[in-house]
C-alpha cells in the first residue's frame, strides 16, 4: 500500500524543514516513542499516541512514520466494509463523511479512495496544529471534498454537533485509531454519539493490539445491543469466539516504507505490516448472515480468513471465523474453483 501521490507529496513538503544531525536524532527519538504508544495502545500504563505529538519534532516523526501506516490500516478496513455492504445492503452512493478524532485526516483520504462518490467531508479534532496541518496536507487533495472539508475543533469527550443535512447524520462516520485516546469512562457515550451520528455505516477502526481488539469488542456488543446491523468483519453476529481467550481478532495492511520511515526507524526492510483490528455497522437491515436468523430461517455458510493463509505444495490451509467458531479448512488443487478464488484472496477476506 502506497500513500496517494498528492498525500506523499504535500507530507514531504512538510519534512523538507527536517534537516539536521542534532533534529533528525529528536526524529529518530521521536518515532521510538510513537511506536512504543501503539505497541501499549490501551494499557493502563501506556503512553497515549496525543501525549507523543506535543512538539514539532514529534508531529513531523507521525507524517512519515504513523500517517503511511494508519492510511493503509483504514483503506483495507474500509475496503472491506464497502465490499460487504454493497453485497448486503441496496443504500445507494454514500455523499457525506465525518472523521472523528482525525489528526491530520488521515482516514479521510482513505474514505475518499474507497467511496469516490463523497461529495462533503467533516473532521473534528482537538488539536488546533494537527488541524492546521490537515488543511495544508489536503490543499493539493485530488478530492473536491477533501479540498473543502470543514475542520472543526472540538473535544470527543463533548458534544458531537450534529450533521448539517436534512436527516441530521453523515452518510459514514469513521473513527479510526480513537478510542484508545479516550479514557474507559468516556467510550460508552462516545459510542453512543458516534452511531448516532451515522446514517448509513458506522467504521471503527483501533490497533491490532489486545486492547485494540477489547475496546472493537466493546463497540460490537454495545450496538448489536442497539439494533445495529454488522457488516464487517465479522461474518455473523453470533458471540464472538475469540472473546475472553488468549487470541484476538485482528489483521495487517502492508506499508510500503519512503527513504525517510526506514531512516527514521533504522529499518533496512521497504515496507511494514500494520496490524489493527476493525468492526463496521450500518443502519440497512441485512441480506447475509452478518445477522443472526430468524426462526426457521436458514443461514448461508459465510466466512472470514483470519490469518494468513498457509500455503504447501498442492494445498492451502485456512483459519476462518465461520458460524460463531474458529475453524481450519484445507483447500486442494482438486478443488479447483476454490483454488483459483485463493490466488486472489488473503488475511481478512470473506471466502
Amino acid at each position: 500500500m502506497q500513500l496517494p501521490p498528492a498525500l506523499r507529496q504535500a507530507i514531504e513538503q512538510e519534512l523538507s524543514g527536517c534537516d539536521g544531525a542534532g533534529l533528525r536524532t529528536a526524529l529518530r527519538a521521536a518515532s521510538a516513542r510513537l511506536t512504543e504508544c501503539y505497541h501499549q495502545s490501551g494499557a493502563s500504563a501506556g503512553p497515549s499516541a496525543s501525549a507523543a505529538l506535543s512538539n514539532d519534532e514529534q508531529r513531523a516523526a507521525y507524517l512519515a512514520v504513523r500517517v503511511p501506516a494508519t492510511f493503509a490500516a483504514a483503506v483495507a478496513a474500509i475496503t472491506w466494509t464497502r465490499e460487504s455492504w454493497t453485497r448486503e445492503s441496496c443504500s445507494g452512493d454514500l455523499r457525506t463523511v465525518l472523521d472523528l478524532g482525525s489528526g491530520p485526516g488521515t482516514a479521510l483520504w482513505a474514505a475518499l479512495q474507497v467511496f469516490p462518490t463523497l461529495i462533503s467531508a467533516t473532521a473534528i479534532e482537538r488539536d488546533p496544529r494537527l488541524i492546521e496541518i490537515a488543511r495544508r496536507l489536503s490543499a493539493s487533495a485530488p478530492y473536491p471534498a477533501l479540498r473543502q472539508a470543514a475542520w472543526l475543533q472540538g473535544d470527543l469527550t463533548a458534544t458531537i454537533p450534529t450533521a448539517s443535512t436534512p436527516d441530521a447524520a453523515w452518510d459514514l462516520v469513521v473513527c479510526s485509531y480513537t478510542l484508545n485516546e479516550l479514557r474507559e469512562a468516556q467510550r460508552s457515550e462516545f459510542i453512543r454519539q458516534a452511531w448516532a451520528r451515522s446514517g448509513k455505516l458506522l467504521v471503527v477502526i483501533e490497533p491490532g493490539t489486545k486492547a485494540g481488539f477489547a475496546n472493537i469488542l466493546d463497540v460490537r456488543t454495545r450496538l448489536l445491543a442497539e439494533g445495529a446491523t454488522l457488516v464487517a468483519p465479522c461474518p455473523n453476529a453470533l458471540a464472538c469466539p475469540m472473546a475472553g481467550g488468549g487470541d484476538w481478532c485482528h489483521f495487517a495492511a502492508r506499508v510500503e516504507r519512503t527513504a525517510e520511515h526506514r531512516r527514521l526507524k533504522n529499518a533496512t526492510l521497504g515496507h511494514e505490516d500494520e496490524k489493527f483490528c476493525y468492526v463496521a455497522f450500518s443502519r440497512s437491515p441485512s441480506r447475509s448472515p452478518a445477522r443472526s436468523p430468524a426462526e426457521g430461517e436458514v443461514e448461508s455458510p459465510g466466512a472470514r480468513i483470519v490469518r494468513h493463509p498457509k500455503i504447501f505444495s498442492g494445498y492451502t490451509q485456512l483459519t476462518l471465523c465461520r458460524e460463531g467458531e474458529i475453524a481450519a479448512t484445507t483447500i486442494t488443487r482438486s478443488k479447483k474453483e476454490d483454488w483459483r478464488r485463493l490466488k486472489r484472496l488473503g488475511w481478512g477476506d470473506r471466502w
